[in-house]
């Protein structure tokens, strides 16, 4: 009776997911196989089971409630997990490491620890994608890669995390540029290189211009990009002034760093992965091993 039990809550888990995907009792059903009614009573039954409110309704429209956001994205957790758990059953081999990166540690730190790593801990395939903190935590939760090292804020009460570096974050702009010391007012006069919304490093910009109550249109122009190399090279060339983490201002970037009122200022780096997963342990020793590999020079 208890396997039995098992497996209809977990068809109840299921039928609640593709109400929560179509937002809509009979779309589910059709899609489950199942009559209306049938998915109607599934979901009074969850509901009785944890005894809270999933659903509420404006009109015809359905929403979740907080607690039934919170059950959503449990089930997608677990669901995701236990479809790798069958296939790292089956395979009896080790998994492919999926890691996703912002711009800075994707370019400017993670070569450096992959290869030490890999000389002792070689895996079958590593897949690195490098995109924006927004796109990351997107694809974290579609389960298309299985860590991120983020610069930008994430909700903490969904990610799972380790502190992975803690970078300076400043001003730059070409050597020959005649700015060393300036003060935000001077700034705002140079034409400012910012990255694309939904990146970290604007995050972090647009935060730490708010305490001074200004925003990126404050400066006298903006140039915008969705490539860290673009607007460093930008920079390089004199076009204005781009904000930057210290991994990413090599030696050779013909880059000083401005000494700005509030700048430079201290920013974590995370690696981060899906709360309740159950490869957390995984995670967290593989964290752990990155941020002893992390050289320091960076």
């Amino acid at each position: 009776m208890k396997g039995m039990k098992h497996t209809m809550q977990d068809l109840k888990m299921e039928t609640f997911l593709s109400v929560c995907d179509f937002r809509n009792f009979t779309k589910a059903a059709n899609a489950l196989g199942l009559t209306q009614p049938a998915v109607s009573h599934q979901m009074k039954s969850l509901e009785a089971h944890y005894g809270v409110s999933l659903f509420r309704f404006e009109g015809k429209k359905m929403f979740l409630t907080a607690a039934g956001e919170q059950l959503y994205r449990y089930a997608r957790t677990a669901r995701s997990d236990e479809r790798v758990l069958c296939e790292k059953l089956k395979e009896q081999t080790r998994r492919p490491l999926r890691l996703g990166a912002t711009p800075t540690p994707g370019e400017c730190i993670l070569p450096h620890i992959l290869s030490r790593y890999l000389q002792t801990h070689p895996l079958p395939m590593l897949s690195l994608t490098i995109q924006n903190t927004g796109t990351l935590l997107e694809r974290l939760d579609q389960d298309s890669i299985d860590l991120a090292v983020v610069e930008g804020n994430f909700p903490k009460e969904s990610y799972a995390s380790r502190l992975f570096s803690r970078q300076k974050f400043a001003p730059v702009c070409a050597d020959r540029l005649q700015i060393s010391k300036s003060s935000l007012d001077s700034l705002l006069q140079q034409t400012l290189i910012i990255r694309e919304q939904g990146s970290g490093n604007r995050e972090i910009l647009e935060h730490s211009l708010s305490r001074h109550n200004l925003t990126p249109a404050d400066f006298a122009a903006l140039i915008e990009t969705d490539n860290i190399n673009v607007q460093k090279a930008l920079a390089k060339q004199g076009c204005g002034i781009a904000f930057l983490f210290e991994a990413a201002i090599g030696p050779k970037e013909n880059l000083k760093v401005i000494d700005a009122e509030g700048f430079p200022l201290e920013h974590e780096i995370n690696m981060i992965w899906r709360r309740n997963s159950i490869f957390q342990e995984e995670y967290a020793r593989l964290a752990e091993c990155f941020s002893m590999l992390l050289p320091q020079s960076l």
